[in-house]
């Protein structure tokens, strides 16, 4: 063995990878004695060696090279494959990963061959050797022994991927370690006691890791790395569907407790360790500032979108299109200038979807954070001086959708810096410390209606802070305290009625002055109508444009059974309507204003059409069925065949495209167990539209 064929001590940032395939299993020639014959002075290596019991697996070097070849991307330095080694060598190598990693560092083992269980220990796996005797276990490589012996000698991880007979065997004894302990995961080809057939399991991860790094696989560009859960479901899924074309009996997919402290083996290629490139900012100099002191939780892209009035802002300096509702920013603002012994504690902004209470609250967060204030100048600067929120020492801002009461109370106090007990938070513990720090912070809420438990979150947590009194302490209220909500629920009224008492602020965007809307409408959908290449410079047909369509909202609005509202919604979409048509000279703009499709199904059909992609509306309505938080793209996929006209089933390539051209009417989240990202439609009108209208091909799903 040369110096080249060891493993040093790797670096922090390296993790060793070894790919052992066996594909033909020969024993060396008996000793003479063994045979009951003298040794006559020949030549050994002439003897032909002993036929091992072991079938050879001619797949497997070839299947080994594979999967190193597709690790490659995911893990430096690049996978070592070791075929065809005898059980010394093979022990050699693993123990010379055992000490590279000894000192903290992680390795990820594949390992293709057969498998059998030490005779009177079941939980005991050997793999086979090249040079294995029949079911000898001190000539093959011991799984637990391996493991237990990392276990014990240092601090090192290794994800162990085993593609042998009995493969589940080689995890039964790590199921007992707790989390904080667990640095072990192994996931197999089969349960103790089934079988392994013809490589399928490491076909399936090489399918797996091959869309990983084409950015089909749906894991979102925020996980640094692949998160080991998902790891085995879709290699599971991958298998299954490997054995039904092969018409061979199903396999299953079993693994070790995949979550610990850090599951962080393969890399995510597509993941954007650098904020101003992962939320598309194109201003690097202006992030650069604070980028690195804004906390985590602070979903900085819902704030900066809304108070731009850009669904899709994509940099700071981006213009920003907010108007309208300055009377309802000077009350914010108004009320967040009052010293803090008026006992100002709560504003509620209340109203019906797209009537702009994100917008408003953004507009807030943007002019108050004292990070953000600094940096997002085309947003605070765009703001009337005397209806400008001033920045605040001490804010936490939060986007409540799908969210948990512990996540919300986790945000907060991590946004505030506030340590977290050893016995961890409870609502009143977070309410107690807020109250206790120097300084009056402003908790801005948004979207609480679409919490996950929005319920719990208002009745333990917001109730407290609008209502918590302290006789002593630096000061009588907790914090100031702005929530956006719609107006529903039986269970939103004592914080409305905390925001309705005097001192407070209660606003209702549904009651809007009409005239005052449309001139705001006017305003907003000229901006946007100025950054499409239509019309930069055609300043009059612009603002005929914009005013014609104004007109029309606010009449559509005032006509509905309900009075309006979602007149900004509509706005957006209708800008981005009319920016697809060719440019309109004055005589055309009202025409071409009274045939403009102003509810969101029609504007989605026309996109439909004009997009021209015959994947759009499957998947869309795929994506319609799709409950709670959204659908994966894998499972979009799947379910899409059952609204094709022919029942075929799109291609990765296929669906990725219809996801980016229809971005628009998309919104997207993090499925918290398997770090991949969940499409859902943004409006339920949209779910409802696609539901009613699906054209069903009959296929399965």
């Amino acid at each position: 063995m040369t110096v080249d064929d060891s493993l040093e001590q790797c670096a922090p940032t390296e993790t060793p990878t070894l790919v052992v395939s066996m594909s033909t299993f020969r024993l060396p020639a008996a000793p003479a004695d063994a045979a009951g014959v003298e040794d006559e002075g020949e030549d050994e290596d002439e003897d032909p060696p002993e036929r091992s019991a072991w079938d050879d697996l001619p797949f497997s070097q070839k299947l080994g090279e594979r999967v190193s070849r597709h690790l490659a991307p995911l893990v430096p330095p690049a996978p070592r494959h070791l075929p065809d080694l005898d059980h010394a060598m093979l022990g050699e190598r693993m123990e010379e990963l055992r000490a590279a990693i000894k000192a903290g560092g992680c390795a990820v083992v594949h390992i293709v061959s057969h498998g059998f269980l030490r005779h009177g220990s079941p939980d005991d796996l050997m793999v086979v050797a090249a040079n294995t005797r029949d079911r000898q276990a001190k000539t093959a490589f011991d799984v637990r022994r391996f493991l237990q012996d990392v276990d014990d000698e240092g601090t090192g991880r290794v994800l162990l991927l085993l593609d042998v007979c009995h493969g589940g065997a080689g995890i039964d004894w790590t199921r007992n370690l707790p989390r904080a302990e667990r640095r072990l995961f192994v996931i197999a080809a089969c349960p103790p006691d089934a079988q392994a057939w013809g490589g399928r399991f490491s076909r399936a991860v090489c399918d797996v890791l091959e869309d990983l790094a084409k950015g089909h696989a749906g894991v979102d560009p925020s996980e640094q790395y692949v998160r080991l859960s998902w790891l085995k479901d879709e290699v599971y899924r991958r298998l299954l569907r490997l054995c039904d074309d092969d018409a061979c009996p199903e396999q299953e997919v079993v693994a070790s407790e995949l979550d610990g402290p850090d599951t962080g083996f393969l890399a995510n290629p597509w993941y954007r360790e650098d904020p101003v490139e992962r939320l598309e900012l194109r201003d690097r100099w202006a992030l650069q500032e604070f980028i690195d002191t804004v906390h985590p939780s602070l979903d900085l892209h819902h704030y900066l979108s809304r108070a731009s009035g850009r669904e899709t802002a994509t940099g700071l300096d981006v213009p920003c299109h907010f108007s309208g509702r300055h009377r309802e920013l000077g009350d914010l603002a108004d009320w967040l200038a009052r010293p803090e012994e008026d006992g100002a504690a709560v504003a509620v902004v209340t109203g019906s979807p797209g009537t702009g209470k994100s917008a408003l609250l953004g507009v807030v967060v943007c002019c108050t954070h004292p990070e953000l204030s600094k940096a997002l100048d085309t947003v605070v600067n765009h703001i009337p001086a005397r209806h400008r929120p001033d920045p605040r020492e001490s804010v936490a801002a939060v986007h409540a959708r799908g969210m948990t009461l512990s996540r919300v109370i986790d945000a907060i106090a991590g946004q505030l810096g506030i340590a977290a007990p050893d016995d961890g938070w409870t609502a009143q513990g977070l309410v107690d410390e807020v109250a206790a720090l120097p300084v009056e912070p402003l908790i801005v809420l948004d979207a609480l209606d679409e919490a996950r438990e929005s319920v719990r979150i208002t009745v333990e947590l917001l109730g407290p802070l609008a209502r918590r009194e302290y006789a002593n302490g630096p000061r009588s209220r907790p914090c100031r305290l702005l929530v956006g909500v719609r107006p529903y629920g039986e269970w939103l009224q004592p914080l409305l009625e905390a925001a309705a008492e005097p001192g407070q602020l209660l606003s209702d965007l549904d009651e809007t002055d009409r005239e005052d809307l449309t001139e705001a409408l006017a305003e907003y959908v000229e901006g946007l109508l100025k950054d499409t290449g239509a019309y930069p410079r055609r300043s009059p047909v612009r603002r005929a444009v914009a005013q014609a369509v104004a007109r029309r909202i606010e009449s559509v609005g005032r006509s509905a059974p309900a009075g309006g509202g979602g007149e900004f919604l509509t706005a957006q979409l209708a800008a981005r309507s009319i920016g697809t048509l060719a440019p309109l000279d004055a005589e055309d703009v009202q025409a071409a204003v009274d045939r403009l499709p102003l509810t969101l199904a029609a504007l989605l059909d026309g996109q439909l059409v004009a997009d021209g992609l015959s994947w759009a509306r499957p998947v869309l309505t795929a994506i319609a069925f799709g409950k709670g938080e959204g659908m994966p793209m894998e499972i979009v996929r799947s379910a899409a065949a059952a609204f094709h006209p022919e029942g075929a089933e799109p291609s990765r390539e296929e669906v990725v495209e219809v996801l980016a051209s229809m971005s628009f009417f998309l919104r997207r989240d993090i499925d918290p167990e398997y770090g991949t990202t969940l499409y859902r439609l943004f409006h339920q009108e949209l779910v409802d539209h696609l539901t009613a209208t699906a054209a069903v091909s009959g296929r399965p799903v």
